[in-house]
């Protein structure tokens, strides 16, 4: 049996020529990963990766996290319509009606790429959501809504991230 020697010195570089391509195109894969995670700069990254869920771009994570946004801030509106009708209540009620108007207004001017619009309309959610529990704070309650509050502000303030990633 004859062993053609050219045969056993092709194969390791063959061999090394593949692993070398293979190692290089999982490097570059891995740092594709590293570079879509839109939730890795935000505060509050389990909360934007159960509302993002994998989106690679900005702009449509952001329309995703807004729309989300508008839909848990319309069931707190819900929500406060159906307690005892108080002036705090009254208060919170309209809170949740401008917020939910804001961040409509922040998906309008996400279409057109209004960032300075887009973040005023944004922070001014937030602060309609704390206006919420202030009012109760200022009457010496705890307010009813202060976790779902806190978790709106989250939200919103990881669309405000979101937002800086869009081109």
């Amino acid at each position: 049996m004859s062993i053609n020697i050219k045969n056993l010195i092709s194969f390791p570089l063959v061999f090394l020529a593949i692993a070398t391509l293979l190692l290089a195109g999982e490097v570059k894969a891995n740092t594709a990963v590293k570079r879509k995670d839109l939730c890795s700069g935000v505060d509050y990254k389990p909360l934007c990766r159960s509302v993002v869920k994998g989106i690679t771009d900005p702009l449509t994570a952001t329309k995703v996290a807004i729309s989300y946004a508008i839909i848990k801030t319309k069931q707190a509106y819900t929500q406060s319509k159906t307690m005892a009708n108080n002036d705090n209540i009254k208060i919170c009620k309209e809170m949740y009606d401008d917020a939910i108007t804001n961040l409509e207004k922040s998906l309008k001017s996400l279409h057109v790429k209004d960032k300075g619009t887009l973040n005023s309309d944004l922070s001014a959610a937030i602060s309609y959501f704390s206006t919420c529990d202030d009012s109760y704070a200022e009457s010496g309650e705890d307010s009813p809504f202060a976790t779902l509050n806190k978790i709106l502000e989250h939200m919103v303030d990881n669309c405000l991230v979101l937002v800086t990633q869009i081109r």
